[in-house]
């Protein structure tokens, strides 16, 4: 018997008699007074606005299994997913960890161990129990981190022989290097990788058993996929055995598999592969894999491989961009490209600032456990410069990692632009330079340096420095200098230097004034120092304040490939524009958030991101207007996907906010374009129209088609090609409807507007607009006197002069505030003490919308 039925106004539907009543919000009728006349158009109106509650939003929660298609899309195995927790401390944290994660009812899979201590576990959890479950371990006071356990994956890309067997030792003079030395045994390469056939032909006699299987847990890191065993043909296949083919170097190799059978490796595998090969005593590692996600767990390894002198060495990546992928670009790894047998670089080759070295990774003939094949990647192209690493390791054994490093860049044969290029690096590796050349006698160079991504005005920024002296000779009183926008701001002295050693400065610098600066670090020439050109390091850094986006609880806290597109945003924002951002992807990630948890963050833009699920997305009465509270404020709100999906029903309070209707239901479909309907919107800038991209999930109306029907004051910014997607934007506020921030970073049109969105996005006021809001008991019983009360706030930009306010029962004027001045933000209350009898009752508060009013929903 019970119907919802709608009015402009913010009315409540109340059946006395132990029954329940519903809430609905909005704003005022077009009425100027209340006549008799009046009360019958909104007696009409109720009439004619009743609606049948749609069985799609009676979806039983309490059920043991529901379908939600949203997991499909954001990837997640049986509504499972793993968290990794560094742990801080002895024994007892993580037994503590241990008492915690059984009471969520979920596993530890894999702990990452540095010298027996464990330092990470990777818990696999429910993902309804997330939110609640990384709250509490942050409590426990001995996490240093809490992140998704990323995934990454082999960097190759298959192809057909086009030339002659192995055209890349020839390329490098590697058969001239081999006659001073061909390597030494005593050096240990490890392949971190899909495993090594260390049963094949070519390899068997140059393999060590020292590695492990971190997929399958033994003792046994065989190749179930061929592209482990590709990458240690190259460096390291037996020569003049009349067999196969040649490796660079004749040195060992050990395997640690940390990729599977598909060529992709989670987080804490990888991590315990690195971890273990330093500790069987490596002395290079290379790694033909990556992910455009930062990992604390695989930073922490490399920098543990790092610290023990390792020389490290990654694939930078086939998607041809400058993004960074990890662990290639991390500071402590050469990031090596992939050249072509013309020496050009690959097309598909990524390259950038901070890529290092390039090497051979076009059609490269190896070893694979049924034979050998040509690959193609800039998973061969880094084999390559471990190999050549390690015939100059075989040919200066006493040389320290920082040293050998600086060598490789030495001796390599400039391609490109003069100098250091994004696209070659230093130059393409040289294995004949690298074992004939001999170090010049007076040669320093900045080999290093940690600057911020930003500094805000008036803070001091620290800024250190690695000199490396690469010369024969030692060297005393070494002056360093650091310079912003060509003024020194800083000066360090270095005593004494000894040769192919290295000494560690730190600068401090307080910049007042906001904008971009030109940081330089410069060691002055010693005397008869004649290669001066790397004793300088340049950079531009921002100072200023970031626009500072905060992630609320939703999918884009968890899900490894959002996070990736944050993480990929927050460190190379400046390719997307000139203004600095910052999202926040784990402050806001709390159970039942509050109008003063959002404030403490000071966020200039709330994002919710595919907030899909009814377990753990759902946002309660309680946080919806926490959220309103502060976007009405003059706060940006970016929501995306299934954040509107039938079975989160509540979350379609936060339409208004959008300008979206709120009684649509949503459901979800595919997508892979839209078309701008206003190319010159600040959202677009820089973004192509079609915007054309891989296909993802989009929320939909339930009737299949997003038309003027899904909009109540917003307006459509671009829409999909089949009218199956859409932006819809309303003052400024951003709804996107496609899953946009799961688009691998490398297609980065999709990360342009997710940037100009940030910029973009604030809550505009209107000139005029009232708010009613509506109190009562929940469930009188006859005869029982209680309050109601009605209260008007002015949420517009504009004081007002004139309100009324209303509470009507049955269409009965019984309390009532008229003609009283309304101040911006400020708010009134009338109340009505009420005995009613049994019955139904339609209970009404209504404030006549102002002049200048034009939403009142």
């Amino acid at each position: 018997m019970l119907k919802l039925r709608l009015i402009g106004g913010f009315m409540l539907l109340l059946i006395v008699a132990s029954n329940l009543f519903l809430l609905v919000g909005g704003s005022a009728p077009s009425t100027e007074s209340i006549s008799e006349e009046g009360m019958e158009g909104i007696r009409s109106s109720l009439s004619n606005k009743t609606r049948e509650v749609s069985p799609v939003n009676t979806v039983d929660f309490n059920a043991t299994t529901y379908e939600n298609k949203w997991s499909n899309f954001l990837f997640l195995d049986n509504n499972l997913t793993r968290i990794t927790v560094g742990i801080e401390g002895n024994s007892e944290n993580y037994q503590e960890l241990e008492s915690l994660v059984r009471q969520y009812g979920a596993q530890i899979v894999s702990t990452v161990k540095i010298e027996g201590q464990v330092i990470a576990a990777v818990v696999e959890i429910q993902i309804r129990f997330v939110s609640a479950f990384m709250q509490n371990v942050r409590n426990l006071g001995f996490t240093r981190y809490v992140e998704p356990c990323m995934e990454f994956k082999a960097s190759f890309i298959p192809n057909d022989p086009y030339w002659g067997s192995q055209w890349a030792p020839e390329k490098i003079e590697a058969q001239i290097a081999w006659d001073t030395t061909v390597g030494d045994s005593s050096i240990l390469v490890a392949v971190v990788d899909t495993g090594i056939d260390y049963t094949h032909e070519d390899l068997a006699d140059n393999y060590v058993a020292l590695g492990y299987d971190w997929v399958n847990n033994d003792p046994y890191p065989l190749d179930d996929n061929g592209h482990g065993t590709h990458c240690a043909g190259i460096i390291a296949a037996v020569i003049n055995n009349n067999v196969g083919i040649a490796g660079l170097a004749q040195v060992s190799i050990m395997a640690e598999k940390g990729l599977n059978s598909w060529g992709y490796g989670y987080s804490d595998w990888l991590a315990n592969a690195i971890i273990h090969a330093v500790d069987q005593g490596a002395d290079i590692i290379s790694m033909s894999w990556g992910g455009y996600g930062y990992s604390q767990l695989i930073y922490e390894a490399i920098q543990y491989a790092y610290d023990a002198g390792v020389l490290l060495v990654a694939a930078a990546g086939n998607d041809g961009t400058n993004l960074k992928l990890y662990p290639a670009a991390y500071e402590e790894v050469i990031a090596v490209t992939a050249t072509d047998i013309n020496d050009q670089k690959a097309w598909w080759s990524n390259f950038g600032e901070w890529v290092e070295l390039a090497a051979p990774g076009v059609d490269i003939y190896s070893t694979v456990p049924w034979g050998y094949e040509y690959l193609s990647g800039t998973s061969m192209a880094a084999p390559h410069v471990a190999g050549v690493a390690a015939l100059a390791l075989s040919r200066f054994p006493n040389s320290s990692r920082e040293w050998l490093r600086l060598w490789l860049r030495y001796a390599t044969d400039d391609l490109g632009a003069s100098g250091f290029d994004v696209y070659y690096g230093y130059g393409r590796i040289n294995a004949r330079k690298s074992v004939e050349e001999t170090p010049i006698a007076h040669d320093l160079i900045l080999m290093d340096w940690k600057t911020p991504p930003y500094v805000e005005p008036n803070t001091t920024a620290t800024i250190d420095v690695t000199v490396l002296n690469f010369g024969g000779e030692d060297e005393n009183d070494v002056t360093v200098q650091l310079m912003a926008n060509g003024s020194i701001v800083g000066s360090n002295l270095i005593d004494f230097l000894a040769s192919k050693n290295t000494a560690s400065i730190s600068f401090s610098w307080t910049p007042t004034v906001q904008g971009w600066y030109n940081i330089t670090a410069y060691i002055i020439p010693v005397a008869n120092e004649e290669n001066v050109e790397n004793n300088v390091l340049s950079t531009n850094i921002y100072v200023g304040h970031p626009v500072k986006a905060f992630v609320l609880r939703s999918a884009g806290n968890i899900i490894p490939d959002i996070v990736t597109n944050w993480q990929v945003l927050n460190s190379e924002w400046q390719k997307f524009g000139d203004t600095l951002i910052y999202i926040d992807y784990t402050t806001l990630d709390k159970e039942a958030i509050t109008y003063q948890d959002i404030n403490a963050t000071g966020a200039d833009v709330l994002i919710i991101s595919c907030a899909c699920d009814p377990f753990l997305w759902q946002f309660t009465d309680a946080e919806i207007e926490a959220i309103k509270k502060y976007v009405y404020e003059g706060h940006g709100l970016i929501a995306t996907s299934g954040t509107f999906y039938f079975i989160v029903p509540n979350n379609n309070k936060l339409a208004p906010l959008f300008g979206l209707n709120e009684t649509i239901s949503w459901d979800v479909s595919s997508t892979d374009l839209l078309h701008l309907l206003d190319a010159t919107h600040p959202l677009f800038n820089a973004v192509p129209n079609p915007l054309v991209f891989p296909s993802v999930a989009t929320a939909i109306p339930s009737d299949g088609i997003w038309d003027s029907g899904e909009l109540s004051g917003g307006k459509y910014s671009a829409i999909g090609h089949f009218e199956e997607s859409a932006i819809v934007t309303y003052r400024g506020l951003v709804y996107l409807s496609p899953l946009l921030e799961i688009i691998p970073a490398y297609y980065h049109h999709h990360l342009q507007l997710l940037y100009n969105a940030i910029l973009w996005s604030r809550y505009r006021k209107p000139d005029h607009d009232l708010k009613v809001s509506l109190e009562s008991l929940t469930y009188p019983d006859p005869g029982e006197t209680f309050l109601i009360n009605a209260t008007v706030q002015n949420l517009g930009a504009k004081n007002e002069t004139n309100v009324d306010l209303f509470i009507l029962i049955d269409g009965e004027k019984v309390a009532s505030l008229e003609n009283f001045p309304l101040n911006v933000g400020e708010s009134r209350t009338i109340s009505y003490l009420w005995t009613p009898e049994e019955g139904t009752y339609n209970i009404t508060a209504f404030s006549p919308p102002v002049p200048g009013e034009d939403e009142i929903f």
